[in-house]
């Protein structure tokens, strides 16, 4: 009986640590992201993102942080056009391929790149820059 309580809260627990992992957006896009007014944090170039891919727009959460104002839409942008960069990352710091449960060592190392092509290693750059914001919807 205690191994089958003990069993079912194992799982629970792995259920809800899942949950989190999948992705849940906790802190959604609410408000126009507008450096210097109102409550908004920071200074991201909004039209950078934007330029490079339109799922790349840019909204603030509620306190004014920058989000994508679609993730996941977002997140599919990345891997379709930045192919390069993300292997270059992966081929230089021996990395499983990108997730969104193991996205923070692509922040991480995205701006550390020394090989590859300019192209690549621009890429590379710009991945850490897209994590940046991407991980300001998640807890």
């Amino acid at each position: 009986m205690k191994r089958t309580i003990v069993s079912i809260i194992c799982l629970v627990f792995a259920c809800s640590l899942s949950a989190c992992a999948n992705g849940k957006i906790r802190h959604p896009y609410e408000q126009e992201y507008i450096a210097g007014q109102g409550n908004i944090k920071g200074n991201v170039d909004t039209a950078d993102f934007y330029e490079r891919d339109e799922r790349f727009e840019i909204g603030a959460t509620k306190d004014g942080y920058a989000v994508f104002k679609d993730p996941d839409q977002a997140y599919e942008a990345l891997l379709e056009n930045y192919s390069e960069g993300l292997k270059l990352i992966v081929d230089e710091h021996q990395l499983n391929p990108v997730s969104k449960d193991n996205y923070q060592a692509y922040k991480k190392y995205g701006t550390q790149i020394t090989t590859g092509s300019p192209e690549a290693q621009e890429q590379a750059r710009f991945i850490s820059k897209f994590f940046d914001i991407y991980e300001n919807s998640y807890d």
